[in-house]
């Protein structure tokens, strides 16, 4: 899959337990869908989706959850509701990703867990795991991929590679992502709930692990911005009619840092979808110009995380400690005492950590 971006978050509001009526609903409208064919699918609501085996993509690499898919098909965008602001993570275990209570002589409890413990469909810190089967190659890759993030950005992630995915006390899943081998590549958006694949083809550039990642995090194609008309001449007679679909823009229910982003991993290049690579698909209404996108994460793209996430350390304690390098959303690093000020803010005003409790976290 091509790379392609943004600078958009979905975000969504906490999904309250469905009454049986709901989930006889929710029944039908899966038992709908997976017996559609293989192959492009116009939804009710005009949008079009890949069915592939019992997965369902929306342009090109969005995984679809299932409740994204029902939602897409009613109302045309797989999120419908936003929050009256953006805010970062703080109500959730960053580890486990759900509400906690803590014990005064043992590790954090996980209680009340819903599928959205949170107003938002971002990740606290993000779990992962690599499948048992996962090639050297691509393991590299995201390895790469992951390390980057961390560098320029206040995402983080916590490999839980060997650790249990189910509660052992309630028996839900946690959220979690595990990378694994295919054909093709791809990503939910956000934190679906449960167990989301991130799926990597065979020798992929870093960029595309990069990439999928960022989908993972709440990114969007950003040849998909509200905005993206005001700066981009889109040349839809040189792609394929099953391809249209890709160049679809979003104009609710998004995040977006700053103007059109020609650098952003998550940019289509200018031939992308092309039936004919000399003609560009995309140029620059300003100059008739092409572009390749980013390789690497740019200034708008890490500015959108560091609105967004805190950097965490991985702890089996409900304290919140902090990375020693914390960004401001300009990408500017915070001095130490803005650092130490933030972290007692997070702790009820407590700026020191407990001398313990701290979890291996090697990728």
């Amino acid at each position: 899959m091509r790379k392609s971006n943004l600078i958009f978050i979905f975000l969504m509001l906490i999904i309250a337990t469905s009454c049986d009526n709901e989930e006889a609903v929710s029944e039908q409208s899966s038992t709908e869908f997976s017996s559609m064919q293989d192959g492009l699918i116009t939804l009710k609501s005009g949008a079009i989706v890949e069915k592939k085996g019992d997965d369902f993509y929306y342009q090109s690499d969005m995984l679809l959850s299932q409740k994204q898919l029902e939602t897409l098909n009613e109302h045309g965008d797989f999120i419908i509701e936003e929050p009256d602001q953006i805010e970062n993570e703080t109500e959730i275990h960053p580890v486990y990703n759900i509400p906690v209570e803590a014990n005064e002589d043992g590790p954090a409890v996980p209680r009340a867990f819903g599928l959205y413990p949170t107003p938002y469909n971002m990740w606290a810190m993000v779990r992962f795991v690599y499948a048992p089967n996962l090639t050297a190659d691509r393991k590299n890759i995201i390895q790469q991929a992951l390390q980057h993030w961390e560098a320029n950005t206040n995402v983080r992630f916590y490999n839980a590679t060997g650790q249990p995915t189910v509660d052992p006390v309630y028996g839900f899943e946690y959220p979690y992502i595990e990378f694994v081998n295919a054909t093709g590549n791809s990503s939910a958006v956000g934190r679906i709930g449960g167990r989301q694949k991130i799926r990597i083809a065979a020798w992929q550039a870093t960029s595309v692990a990069i990439h999928e990642i960022g989908h993972a995090i709440g990114l969007r194609h950003e040849q998909s911005r509200y905005d993206r008309d005001n700066s981009i001449n889109i040349n839809l007679s040189n792609v394929h009619p099953d391809n249209r679909h890709n160049f679809n823009k979003y104009t609710s229910n998004y995040f977006a840092v700053g103007s059109i982003d020609y650098n952003s991993v998550m940019m289509y290049d200018s031939d992308a979808f092309a039936i004919n690579p000399a003609i560009p698909v995309m140029t620059k209404k300003s100059d008739g110009s092409t572009w390749n996108g980013g390789n690497v994460l740019s200034n708008p793209d890490r500015s959108w995380a560091n609105n967004i996430y805190i950097p965490y350390i991985a702890r089996s304690d409900t304290y919140r400690e902090l990375a020693p390098v914390v960004y401001k959303p300009d990408n500017t690093v915070m001095t130490p005492s803005e650092r130490l000020a933030l972290q007692a803010q997070l702790n009820n005003g407590n700026p020191n950590p407990p001398n313990c409790c701290r979890l291996p976290n090697n990728f």
